[in-house]
């Protein structure tokens, strides 16, 4: 029957858990004609719900052929005009601009940047589409190049599995926003202000990514979308440089040996020195203002930790909205310097494949 609009939207999700042979299979389609949602679902198995073993899942977003492998053939004619993804993320090049981008260099655009009426796609879907599909692939990624070095475990055993290794890579981070909500994405295409209402109805925190324009945490879906793709080329290849992350750690921890100096030393010091300037300290009584010090001491380095270890709400907010890259090099070093312990930690766990789906 001909439809008066363009098919909107079709999502296709596919998910696989197997365990002794227990299978668990999900397909859906939602298109939308003359402004109303069909959603078919197709058969759902479902297995053994105390399943251990890690749950693929793949989607496609199939609009007009508009999939993964079409979004990374368009980026391949493109990406060489783009900026460096930590500038992306820094200056939040708008979709305007980038468009004025394309049309100097005569590149196309890719959809994702067009308008309704050139049959564009909305960003935040197209981004949809890359990180579900890659959603089990990154979280087991994560876990083998993570897992194969001693720093991680080092973490775990200086703070009795209270912290985990922080995420510095801008990609890392967009994945593990993504995979921690995953499975309160809808099935169907919504709009962004949807999007962010089902994820918060699950009781999760929206990634910053989704959230409102207005909020001085978000960066567009589109930049999130550009720095996923430029991922493994040259332009990234900074992120995992030696002597940045050399340069950086050692900023870090001169940062946080200071803060120690300063806010816990600083003020055992100043109660030992200002009790001799008022002469309340004398020959007699120098063991007693000894342990006063000492007690003052204590009380200022369980401020210390109150102030600086790391809380779960912390991420994707006292280092810059994806991580210390997406700030500049004068911000960055601000932001490490007033949070050094930020820069090595984080209070989440790495995501799992074995988390539970609702």
């Amino acid at each position: 029957m001909p439809t008066s609009k363009r098919e909107y939207a079709s999502l296709v999700l596919a998910a696989t858990a197997t365990e002794d042979e227990d299978t668990l299979a999900i397909s859906a389609t939602a298109t939308e004609e003359e402004g109303d949602v069909d959603l078919e679902r197709a058969k759902i198995f479902r297995g053994d719900n105390n399943s251990s073993s890690s749950m693929t899942v793949r989607a496609t977003l199939e609009s007009e052929n508009y999939c993964e492998a079409t979004i990374r053939a368009e980026f391949k004619t493109y990406h060489s005009i783009l900026p460096d993804p930590d500038k992306l993320l820094q200056e939040h090049h708008s979709v305007d601009l980038l468009r004025a981008t394309f049309e100097e260099s005569g590149k196309k655009l890719p959809r994702f940047l067009r308008g309704k009426t050139d049959g564009g796609i909305k960003p935040h879907h197209a981004l949809c589409c890359m990180l579900l599909s890659q959603h089990h692939k990154a979280a087991n990624e994560y876990k083998q190049t993570c897992q194969a070095y001693i720093y991680p475990l080092l973490v775990k055993i200086l703070t009795c599995g209270c912290l985990h290794p922080q995420l510095n890579n801008p990609s890392h981070f967009i994945r593990d926003q993504f995979d921690r909500v995953v499975h309160a994405i809808p099935m169907e295409a919504v709009e962004p202000h949807v999007l962010r209402r089902k994820i918060r109805n699950r009781g999760l925190p929206v990634p910053n990514y989704f959230l409102d324009p207005e909020d001085p945490r978000q960066f567009p879906p589109h930049i999130a979308l550009l720095v996923i793709l430029q991922e493994g080329e040259k332009e990234s290849k900074k992120f995992s440089n030696v002597l940045y992350q050399l340069a950086f750690s050692l900023f870090a921890f001169v940062a946080l040996i200071l803060r120690i100096v300063l806010e816990v030393i600083g003020g055992a010091g100043a109660i030992w020195g200002g009790a001799e300037v008022v002469t309340l300290r004398t020959a007699e009584n120098v063991e007693l203002w000894r342990w006063i010090s000492v007690a003052f001491g204590v009380l200022c380095f369980c401020r210390f930790i109150t102030l600086n270890a790391p809380q779960s709400g912390d991420e994707g907010d006292i280092l810059g909205p994806a991580g210390p890259w997406s700030l500049t090099t004068p911000g960055r070093l601000r932001a490490v310097c007033d949070h050094p312990l930020h820069y090595f930690v984080r209070a989440l766990p790495p995501f799992s494949s074995r988390e539970k789906h609702d």
